[in-house]
């Protein structure tokens, strides 16, 4: 009972190493805050009315937070885009403005930084609460993603493409495009991180397959849209190369596991220690009480090395063999018994 006692201390020790794992404050935006970024977006793969087509939109942008009253930020952004597509036609354009947001619901309060493809984004898409454990969902802008690594590498291009810690948080989601691409049915993927410490994004990769019409004629095409951050006001930690599962799409659904492996690796000690102590209670109390004593071999008696042969009474019988003396036949030269009248072979009489 004592041991099952210490096995059951042992096991709510891990539970509690686990919650504390998962107990982190979430940061206080600051006046000040600021992150520059680097964005690019590339339409391709296209078949039917887009077949032969691609195009590329390179954004650098900045958002800026300029002063915090309780839990409203007053933000602003400015953005700038270069178009370009294989078929020679090109344009740039630019845009600023300022906003507001809530650092408790991340959900735009007034006004929005303008983010183009979306219709009334609802949620910020730059930042996220980091007391969000691994498996929890939160927004950004119109898509629900969920928390898959709180301990994770993100490689940044700037700085001789180095590697940051950050918060893994991944989206799925369906829309109709109607725009100057035309109608389709679009499905896309969504990989998206941040930093641990201030919850801002440092990058994300968004994937997203179009179907649909064109102009009347059926086509398809792939728009990608890449962002990384390439300066901010706050550190961004440095972090060791991913593991090898880490990647884009569904494979970020296998990000690093950091303490989470090391509680796991608690809670199956524990448990097999509280199996294995069962276990030798149990064949303890079900040996035998008393010593094992070898079995004796029986010792053998005179009558069974006595001989099984009976002789009898009577001496056994004598038999004599005699030697009869041999004639060669004259006609044909075979040897038979002199007590033969003629050859067995020829048949010739004996003389």
């Amino acid at each position: 009972m004592k041991t099952l006692g210490v096995a059951l201390l042992l096991l709510l020790l891990a539970v509690a190493f686990v919650a504390s794992v998962q107990s982190v404050s979430a940061y206080a935006p600051q006046g000040g805050d600021y992150f520059n970024y680097s964005e690019t977006v590339t339409v391709n793969n296209g078949q039917g009315s887009y077949a032969g087509y691609s195009d590329q939109t390179q954004v650098t942008g900045s958002e800026q937070m300029n002063s915090v009253n309780g839990s409203i930020v007053s933000a602003s952004y400015r953005t700038s885009y270069q178009f370009s597509s294989n078929q020679g036609s090109s344009s740039t354009n630019s845009s600023s403005g300022d906003y507001t947001w809530s650092s408790d619901t991340f959900a735009y309060v007034n006004g929005t930084d303008n983010q183009p493809g979306y219709s009334e984004p609802t949620y910020v898409w730059f930042a996220m609460n980091t007391s969000l454990p691994v498996g929890s969902t939160f927004y950004i802008l119109n898509t629900q993603f969920t928390v898959v690594s709180t301990n994770s590498s993100f490689r940044l291009p700037t700085e001789g493409g180095k590697y940051v810690q950050t918060i893994i948080a991944y989206g799925t989601g369906q829309y109709q495009r109607n725009d100057d691409y035309g109608t389709f049915s679009a499905s896309y993927t969504w990989n998206a991180y941040f930093d641990p410490t201030t919850g801002y994004i440092v990058g994300y990769n968004y994937v997203e397959q179009d179907n649909g019409q064109y102009q009347g004629q059926a086509g398809s095409f792939t728009y990608a849209d890449t962002l990384y951050v390439t300066s901010t006001s706050y550190t961004l930690a440095s972090a060791s190369l991913p593991s090898p599962n880490v990647g884009s799409g569904l494979a970020g659904l296998v990000p690093s596991l950091g303490y989470l492996i090391v509680a796991v690796v608690v809670l199956l000690v524990v448990a097999v220690a509280i199996y294995a102590i069962t276990r030798r209670r149990s064949r303890r109390d079900s040996l035998p009480q008393h010593s094992y004593t070898p079995p004796v071999p029986p010792t053998p008696s005179s009558a069974q090395w006595e001989s099984k042969i009976d002789l009898g009474s009577q001496p056994p019988e004598q038999v004599v063999i005699r030697e009869v003396p041999m004639v060669k036949c004259k006609y044909c030269g075979t040897l038979f018994p002199t007590t033969a009248v003629m050859c067995p072979y020829c048949g010739g009489p004996r003389q």
